[in-house]
This record gives C-alpha cells, sequence and structure tokens, in this order.
C-alpha cells in the first residue's frame, strides 16, 4: 500500500499545500504559462508584452492556481501608455464556470480601476486614480469565506495602499482550482507598452497597510527600512516521516519548530541545498492514511534574525487503490505517448505526460527516466485532464499542451527503452517500455495498452491520442540482415530448473534508505546447488491475506551459486553509493520491485508459475537493535540464514563497523563462519587493544564475538584515570570487524607518545556486560 501511499502525497494536489508565486526572473516564461505564449517575452525581471505591431489585438496567458475559501493575489502592473477601453489590462482572479472575477486597469475616458464579474456590472463604485501616461501600481485583492471581497492599490513608490472599495458576492460554485488569465487589449502602436511582475497567491490573508489620516498618530520611524519577510510557498511531503518547507527567501531555522499534531516535533531539521531556502524536516513517526493532521512551524527567521509569523494547516493523510496494476485512469500522471523516431517533416523527439484527473499536480523535480538517464522536471503544474510536452530546448514549438523543453533532453532509443517517472525519492509513478519505432509514427496509451498513432500527422503531442485503429502492432521488419536483437552467445538461457522452497531465503531487507539512496532486498541461496532466480516473483502480503501486485524476477538473468547473494534494487547507484560493495555481480537492477513500508510489512518470494512460497518474513522496525535511534539507511539483517524467517530473534540491524549494510556479500551479524577465513578464530576472544596500521596511518582494534547484538563503548584513558579519546560510544557491532581509531585526542590534537589504559565495554540487549582493560603504548 505504501507505493500509492507515497504516490499521493508526493503528488498532493496543489490547493492542499501550495501557493503560486511568479516573479519572472527568466530568462523564458515559465512553462506552466500556457496560450498566447509568442505574444510574451522576459525582460528586466518582467513579463512585457511583444505582440506583432500595426493592429489592434488581445494577448493572452493563463496558469492553473489553487482556489480556497480564504484567498489573497497580489501583483504590480506597469502601462506606458494612457490607459483606455483600447489599452487595458485585465487580471481574471477566480473562474466560476466561465464567470470571472477581474481586476481591470482604464476605462473609456476615466483614469480609474474597476473589480468585475464577467456578465455583471461593477462589484463596487470606481475611484478616481489620476492614471497618467506611466501607471505603476501594486494591486491587492482579497476573498474571505467565499463571498467578502475587497480590492486595494497603490502607487508603486508609495508603502501604503488605497481602498478601492469592499463588497458581499459569493462564490456560487466554488472549485479547487482554476486559471489565473492575464488579458491586454492593446492598440497596434501599444504593442510593447504593458508589463506585468511580481503576482503572489495564497490562502493566507495579511494585514493591509491603507493611506493614513490627515493626523496620524504615530509615524513610522524613517530610519527604519522595509522588512520583506521570506514567505511560505509550498509544503511537500517526501514521505510519510518527512516533509520538505520551501521558502521564497533564505531562512534560518536554529530556533525553529516544526510540528505535525499527534506525531510532535521534527526530530532532524536541515537544509535541502545552499540556498537555505528550502528545509527538509523528519518526524519521528509517520502519518497514518485516513487522519487529518495540523503541521504548524514557528520561530523561523530570515537571515537579518527578523521572526517569521507562525504558520498552521490542516491536510489529510490520503490513500489510493490497494496497489495492483490498473489501466491509467487510476493514475495520477502518466506516461501517454511517445515519439521515438520521426520522420522527414514531421515531428520531433518528445514523451508527452497526461493527468487523467480532476485534480491539479506539481511536476516539480520529478525525475523521467530514459533507461539509466535522467532529467529533472521544472517546477509545472499540470491542470485536470492536460497533456504536457517534454523535448528537447532547441526545438521551436508552440504547439498544444503544456510545453516543457528540457536542456540537453536524451535521445529516445529507437529499437525500444524502458522510460520511468519517478518522485526525487525514487517512488515510480508511472513506467513503460516501448517496443522498436516506426518512423514518423508515435506509440500512444490506450484503455487496452500501446498502439501506434493512427492520426494523419504520425502523432498527437499536446492532445488526445488517436483511435490507433488499424495500427495495434507494429511494423514488423523486413530487412533479412538487420534481425531484431539476436541472442547473444554469452548469455545463455537458464536451464529449466525449479525452485523448491527454503532453497532462497530473504536475508538483508533495507525499508528505510538514506535521503538519496533506494530500498533493496537481499536473497541468500543456501540449497548446495546453483539456482535461477528468474522464474520467481516477490510480492507484499495484504492484511486479508491475498498477494498484492506481483512483480517477476525474470530481468536477473543468472544462476545463482550456492551461498551466494542476490541484491534486488530499482536503484544501483542508490545502494552503491552509500555503502561497501564486495560483490559487485551480486547486485541486479529490477526496475519493478515491492515498495518496503518503514515501520512493518509482510514480504513473499515465490515461484511465478505456481506461486508456490519460496520464503517468506513478516518484518518489524521494532527488530532493530535498541541501541539505533535512527534507523535511517539502517538494513535489517538475518543473522542464521539456516534458522526460522519469521523469528524475530534471527534479526538485527547490520552492524556500525560494515556502514550499516552489507548488500551483495555476508551479513556483518551472521554467525555463520568460513572454514577457510583465516581470521576467524576457535572460540570469539572479544576485542583487542589497538594496533597501529602503517599502511593505513590509524590504529585498528579487531573484535570477535560469541553472537550478534552487541554494542560497544571504547575510551582511551591517560595513567591519571582521565579519559583523554574516545573511539566508540554506543556503536553496534557485528558478529566480527574492526574498529578505527586515527589517534586523536578529546581536545583535538594527536595524542602524545607515551602509556595510555584502552577501555572497552560490550554490552548485549540481553543484559551481558563485557569489559575489557589493557596497558598499551601509542607511537
Amino acid at each position: 500500500m505504501k507505493q500509492f501511499i507515497l504516490f499521493i502525497l508526493v503528488l498532493l494536489p496543489v490547493c492542499a499545500f501550495a501557493q503560486f508565486t511568479e516573479t519572472f526572473d527568466g530568462p523564458i516564461l515559465n512553462a506552466g504559462w500556457i496560450g498566447g505564449r509568442d505574444s510574451f517575452l522576459i525582460e528586466g525581471g518582467q513579463l512585457k508584452l511583444n505582440a506583432p505591431g500595426g493592429k489592434s489585438g488581445i494577448a493572452s496567458l493563463k496558469h492553473i492556481i489553487p482556489y480556497a475559501s480564504n484567498m489573497q493575489w497580489e501583483f504590480e502592473a506597469q502601462i506606458n501608455t494612457n490607459p483606455s477601453d483600447n489599452n487595458n489590462v485585465r487580471i481574471a482572479l477566480y473562474d466560476e464556470g466561465g464567470i470571472y472575477y477581474y481586476v481591470q486597469i482604464g476605462f473609456a475616458g476615466k483614469n480609474k480601476i474597476g473589480f468585475r464579474r464577467s456578465k455583471q456590472k461593477d462589484m463596487f463604485e470606481r475611484q478616481e486614480n489620476n492614471l497618467g501616461n506611466k501607471t505603476h501600481l501594486a494591486i491587492k485583492v482579497t476573498l474571505e469565506d467565499n463571498k467578502y471581497w475587497t480590492m486595494y492599490s497603490r502607487q508603486i513608490n508609495e508603502t501604503y495602499y488605497k481602498l478601492e472599495g469592499s463588497c458581499t458576492y459569493p462564490i456560487i460554485a466554488a472549485k479547487d482550482s482554476g486559471y489565473f488569465l492575464i488579458n491586454i487589449i492593446y492598440t497596434g502602436g501599444r504593442n510593447k507598452h504593458f508589463l506585468l511582475d511580481n503576482i503572489y497567491v495564497s490562502d493566507k490573508i495579511t494585514p493591509t497597510v491603507t493611506e493614513p489620516s490627515e493626523d496620524p498618530e504615530e509615524p513610522d520611524d524613517p530610519s527604519e527600512p522595509d522588512i520583506t519577510l521570506p514567505k511560505l510557498l509550498s509544503i511537500e511531503p517526501l514521505t510519510l516521516s518527512d516533509l520538505q518547507f520551501v521558502f521564497d527567501l533564505p531562512v534560518k531555522t536554529e530556533q525553529a519548530t516544526f510540528s505535525v499534531s499527534n506525531i510532535g516535533n521534527a526530530d532532524r531539521i536541515t537544509y535541502a541545498d545552499e540556498s537555505r531556502k528550502i528545509v527538509n524536516t523528519h518526524y519521528p513517526e509517520e502519518m497514518k492514511t485516513g487522519e487529518v493532521y495540523t503541521i504548524s512551524y514557528s520561530g523561523v527567521m530570515d537571515e537579518k534574525g527578523s521572526t517569521l509569523d507562525g504558520y498552521s494547516e490542516k491536510v489529510t493523510v490520503e490513500e489510493e487503490g490497494e496497489g495492483d496494476e490498473e489501466p491509467s485512469d487510476s493514475k495520477a500522471i502518466v506516461i501517454n505517448e511517445i515519439m521515438a523516431k520521426p520522420g522527414d517533416g514531421s515531428f520531433f523527439e518528445y514523451v508527452e505526460l497526461y493527468n487523467p484527473t480532476d485534480r491539479i499536480f506539481s511536476l516539480n523535480e520529478l525525475e523521467l527516466w530514459n533507461g539509466n538517464k535522467r532529467k529533472v522536471l521544472p517546477d509545472v503544474v499540470l491542470p485536470p485532464h492536460e497533456y504536457a510536452l517534454l523535448y528537447n530546448s532547441n526545438i521551436d514549438y508552440s504547439g498544444d499542451g503544456v510545453v516543457i523543453p528540457i536542456e540537453k533532453f536524451y535521445a529516445l532509443n529507437d529499437a525500444g527503452q524502458h522510460l520511468a517517472l519517478k518522485t526525487p525519492s525514487g517512488v515510480i509513478i508511472d513506467e513503460v517500455t516501448y517496443e522498436k519505432a516506426t518512423p514518423a509514427k508515435s506509440w500512444e496509451r490506450s484503455s487496452s495498452g500501446w498502439h501506434l498513432s493512427s492520426d494523419l500527422r504520425g502523432g498527437t503531442p499536446g492532445s488526445a491520442n488517436s483511435s490507433g485503429e488499424g495500427e495495434e502492432k507494429p511494423n514488423e521488419p523486413v530487412t533479412p540482415d538487420e534481425p531484431d536483437e539476436p541472442d547473444t552467445p554469452d548469455e545463455p538461457s537458464l536451464p529449466d530448473i525449479t525452485v523448491e522452497p527454503g532453497e532462497f531465503v530473504i536475508n538483508e531487507l533495507l525499508p528505510n534508505p538514506f535521503t538519496g539512496g533506494s530500498e533493496y532486498i537481499e536473497l541468500y541461496n543456501r540449497s548446495g546447488h546453483a539456482l535461477p532466480v528468474s522464474g520467481l516473483s516477490i510480492a507484499v502480503r495484504k492484511a486479508d491475506g491475498t498477494l498484492n501486485t506481483r512483480y517477476p524476477l525474470s530481468s536477473v538473468a543468472s544462476m545463482i551459486e550456492p551461498d551466494g547473494y542476490v541484491l534486488l534494487t530499482k536503484n544501483l547507484s542508490g545502494v552503491t553509493d552509500f555503502y561497501t560493495i564486495l560483490s559487485p555481480s551480486s547486485l541486479f537492477e529490477v526496475p519493478k520491485l515491492p515498495i518496503l513500508a518503514n515501520t512493518s510489512s509482510t514480504l513473499v518470494l515465490f515461484r511465478t508459475k505456481d506461486e508456490v512460497v519460496i520464503d517468506e518474513v513478516s518484518y518489524s522496525s521494532k527488530w532493530h537493535a535498541s541501541s539505533v535511534k535512527d534507523q535511517k539507511g539502517v538494513a535489517l539483517e538475518r543473522i542464521d540464514p539456516e534458522a526460522e524467517t519469521q523469528s524475530a530473534a534471527n534479526w538485527t540491524s547490520a552492524s556500525a563497523t560494515a556502514g550499516y549494510g552489507t548488500p551483495g556479500y555476508q551479513n556483518s551479524q551472521s554467525d555463520i563462519s568460513s572454514p577457510d577465513d583465516p581470521d576467524s578464530p576457535d572460540e570469539p576472544t572479544g576485542i583487542e587493544v589497538p594496533q597501529w596500521d602503517e599502511s593505513s596511518g590509524h590504529y585498528t582494534i579487531s573484535y570477535y564475538l560469541d553472537q550478534p547484538g552487541y554494542s560497544c563503548r571504547v575510551f582511551i584513558f591517560n595513567l591519571a584515570g582521565i579519559r583523554v579519546a574516545e573511539i566508540a560510544n554506543h556503536e553496534l557491532l557485528g558478529m566480527k570487524g574492526q574498529l578505527t581509531w586515527d589517534g586523536y585526542a578529546l581536545s583535538g590534537k594527536q595524542l602524545q607518545t607515551g602509556i595510555y589504559i584502552f577501555y572497552a565495554e560490550l554490552y548485549h540487549t540481553t543484559g551481558t556486560v563485557k569489559r575489557y582493560k589493557h596497558i598499551f603504548p601509542t607511537r
């Protein structure tokens, strides 16, 4: 189930969390703006009308925004001509099913500003504003409780607003989202006289400083500069226990508290990058589906130490589906069309995404993978039932759909390729392996599968797919000397060997990877003979006892030798970048695997053909060693491959000395020693005194233990009994291994040559404590 819970959380509707900010910092127009993009450009950090001259016209742009019962719109408009009925700006704030609530700057013969509802007269009486040949205004409109409207304006060089008017007009057909619409009406000679900037839409209404009275009580101190505090732009749920807060300016979090109701305060607060605008928070427990939580923070400051207002927002954690593979309409974002081999004069290479739901989704930082290559998507929202087109930025395209030009977009493989749309944490949103391309025809998705486009143009970028009638199958190759990918001689097909229950066992699990890492599942061949994995599948067992989505392991085309390991992961670099790899040939990247819940789940390994269970484990995060306080990145290891899989006593955390994981080789907590291992003593000997290793330039402290589950504290004392160095403090050990020490004292300086006391304390979860004290010389 976690696969779909994370899917919904990461792609939460924009209206649930996000605000909308557009500062036109460029250099090109944000891809989320649709409409007459060719009539606008970014110049000097502003949106500027750049329509063809010589005749009158209307230029329009629109961007999807969230709606709420309480809203605030702010924007700046600059008109370098006298506003009138023939030259004016209309900004539609709310779209009530084709009925727009909009601000208009400029009327016939009147230097006035108005707030109107289409097919309706003015919402309130317009006031004289003395608009001149160069009008530069800041506009602010608020909506309270879906019915109370208030509008303000100010000259851009002033610090206070003027109340334009207020009225009561209820929203009859309230919606979750709609378009922020820009309409500019211009005459032929004024096609470059309009500019817009600093659009900000929020569901928080802030106080408005209005025009002061003739006798103000206490004027502001002119020596005090204006302070612009950072604003919260969005909250992105990364996992059920991780939230990301995005601000428009850098923030300081040293005094901040981030909280989730019924769970508590964040136990880890970090910056996502050097900009200090993005704050990642981790919470001690996971949020549960169906529950309502209040997300809040306080004590956040700007870079100068000014404190931001506290924030509080109620959210509901949703779940969707049971995890089975369903047609495209069950997904939030789908890969909908692929043009891999355009013909002469036809379309360029592109990948089309589609939003089949009634909700708005953010594509920000989603990743489109082409085999092992990826492209990160920009901050663009995809409206309901809209198409997004991804293509190389050197292509000049202004057709249908939300256009997303990607710099150095990778080439699509003509012979076929696996594509996957993923979240930043690696969760697969949608994926497809398209077949060999036919020139000038795209692959299109339908309810019954994929087909070649039957559209006369060869594809339908940015619009509904063709029926595919007459094109259900790809063209077959006809050239005899160019066969489709012949078998490679050094990769023969695997022998038909039936794996029996218990011959493979689940040996190691990583449900909660490091940030940027990948989950993994490790299998161990304890059968005594070589076995294939390709005939097996893996799945999560549901609460009712049935199996969730089946994931075949047919892509693992290797025979696994006795005592061999199989490491399964969706992203090899998410493992190799974080752990020591001793056997690269044991690691296999499998595009589709079940999502492992952080807390507990039941994982089943079974034969694909008849679903006979080979091994099954219902793991729990409670199986971790008690000394492990942060489980992120710590694998659960099986202690004895011959002992019962389901026994909690047969599992524990991978040791710290092994890097908290042993992917593809013997577990750090395994009590099975190889008879050929010269380092394996006849009996456990405890822990040895530090030995200087000239080649590595540090001391090593070897240990051999009688059972897994020991943690240790190791210190160095001088002869007066004063502790001068710390080697380990509550560090989880494996069955055998080495601690290292660089020879430095607690003071941060190299410990002076002399005689010292080495003290080690090993303690077990059962209560067993072993203490060791030795005199030793330092070099």
